[in-house]
């Protein structure tokens, strides 16, 4: 609760959670086991309660398979993905860090990676209700803004590099999540001809 706590006060008043959060030890291990892994959940579960009803549909129409395969491994898989993402970005914001005359700092990177993630995972709890999904993208762009207010507090990035710095990780975390994307798709499209696809 104290993980979810946090992500809450992270939404409601980012300024004042970045400013008072910015200075305290941290190692990848804990923001990636007590943070990000945490709230990667919540997308998780929500996911598989949605797909395990979703899919139940399929049965009343005399599919055989096993649509609760189907569904743990795609909510399993989208999690791990997920999680991997928020590591994934926070390269990405340490390696542009010199283009826009910002702090290199790995664990700064990776708190701001997992900032940015916190309302994507939030609003993931949408997920039970699978045709809600695609609200995900409101999280994403509070996210953006999160990012936007955190960078000259915690990478010391100048006032005028801030905006270009955002697009620079939009591009980045666009890219990265249609890898993810076509990951998803190919694998979650094999795991549905397996469960259900002798059926045809």
């Amino acid at each position: 609760m104290g993980t979810i706590t946090s992500a809450i006060d992270l939404v409601k008043s980012p300024v004042s959670y970045v400013t008072a959060n910015k200075d305290k030890p941290a190692t990848v291990r804990d923001i990636m086991l007590n943070y990000v892994v945490v709230l990667a959940a919540i997308p998780f579960v929500a996911t598989l309660i949605g797909d395990l009803w979703y899919y139940s549909v399929f049965a009343l129409f005399g599919f055989v398979g096993s649509y609760v395969a189907f569904a743990f491994v795609a909510a399993i898989l989208i999690y791990i993905l997920d999680v991997v993402a928020v590591y994934v970005i926070a390269i990405v914001i340490r390696m542009l860090a010199p283009t826009f005359n910002s702090k290199v700092d790995e664990i700064m990177s990776l708190k701001l990676a997992a900032y940015i993630f916190t309302p994507v995972f939030l609003i993931g709890a949408l997920d039970i209700i699978p045709p809600l999904g695609f609200l995900g993208f409101l999280g994403a762009l509070y996210g953006l803004y999160i990012l936007y207010l955190a960078l000259p507090i915690m990478l010391t990035t100048p006032k005028d590099k801030v905006v270009t710095y955002v697009i620079g990780v939009v591009v980045a975390t666009i890219i990265v999540y249609a890898i993810i994307g076509v990951i998803i798709g190919l694998i979650t499209a094999a795991i549905f001809v397996a469960s259900f696809g002798y059926f045809f």
